[in-house]
């Protein structure tokens, strides 16, 4: 969806999944200068924290590859619900990341399992919306 095309609301969760992604390039680099990590380790993180980003915008951008559909069979409700799932991954992998980022400048290590829930959260959100979606394609199916 164009930026000239978002609500308010849609403005807003970019502005805070953008935000977060700058606390975590932030939280990486001095996480690296006070624990002395390696500069490869650092420029590794935050490469890989950019592409995911990167992909998933230009995926909202682009609805129509998410599911491989055609231009006019990707709009109204699918569009609408593909962008929406596209942002909320987004915000659920820039958060959960942070979220690590955060507990590792302060020392505290984290269960094994906390990137398995991380993992669950965007699958549920993924399994959501598709299932949203598909009805909508089976609907206008069947209409046709």
């Amino acid at each position: 969806m164009k930026e000239e095309k978002m609500t308010t609301a849609e403005l807003f969760l970019e502005a805070v999944v953008l935000v977060a992604a700058i606390l975590y390039m932030g939280l990486q680099i001095y996480y690296g200068i006070a624990y002395g990590t390696g500069a490869v380790k650092i420029i590794m993180n935050v490469a890989a924290m950019i592409l995911v980003y990167a992909g998933l915008t230009l995926l909202g951008i682009y609805p129509e590859r998410v599911n491989g559909l055609s231009r006019d069979v990707c709009s109204g409700p699918v569009r609408k619900y593909t962008v929406r799932m596209v942002r909320f991954v987004k915000l659920i992998f820039v958060s959960g990341i942070l979220f690590t980022s955060v507990c590792d400048v302060m020392g505290h290590e984290l269960n094994a399992g906390y990137s398995l829930v991380v993992v669950v959260a965007i699958v549920i959100t993924v399994g959501i919306y598709e299932g949203k979606i598909i009805r909508i394609l089976r609907q206008n199916r069947d209409k046709k």
